[in-house]
């Protein structure tokens, strides 16, 4: 027989099962622009008027792509994904309430803002058990 080829052709999902990285994310910004809008900065997003080292005006595709090695750059990026993952799948380990209350709390010092952009990153890597 001759085989067949699924028609459509299947592509990658736009929202993975469990959460997406922040490289998906990143590459993905109309997909950030139809959630939210003009309106996705991190500043709407979490509910801040103040934020350390890169302003609450700055866009979710910025926060994505900053480039500091620090403990709040890693939360701006994996805390972002963490926000849109739980915004898309309703099985992502947190709610988009947790993940913006706790990206908030960890706010308060380098080292509080690197351990939960690692929990965050464990989470958009689908290594936490996911809600139920």
């Amino acid at each position: 027989g001759t085989p067949s080829i699924p028609s459509p052709p299947f592509f990658p999902a736009p929202t993975p099962p469990i959460g997406g990285t922040c490289d998906f994310w990143r590459s993905h910004p109309t997909l950030i622009w139809g959630l939210l809008g003009w309106w996705g900065t991190v500043g709407n997003a979490f509910g801040v008027t103040n934020v350390p080292g890169l302003g609450t005006s700055m866009s979710l595709p910025q926060a994505l792509s900053n480039t500091r090695t620090d403990g709040l750059g890693a939360l701006y990026r994996e805390g972002t994904a963490s926000f849109l993952n739980s915004m898309v799948n309703n099985r992502f380990p947190f709610s988009t309430k947790q993940v913006r209350e706790t990206f908030v709390a960890a706010l308060g010092s380098n080292s509080a803002a690197a351990a939960q952009a690692r929990l965050f990153k464990q989470a958009n890597e689908g290594h936490l058990k996911p809600r139920t």
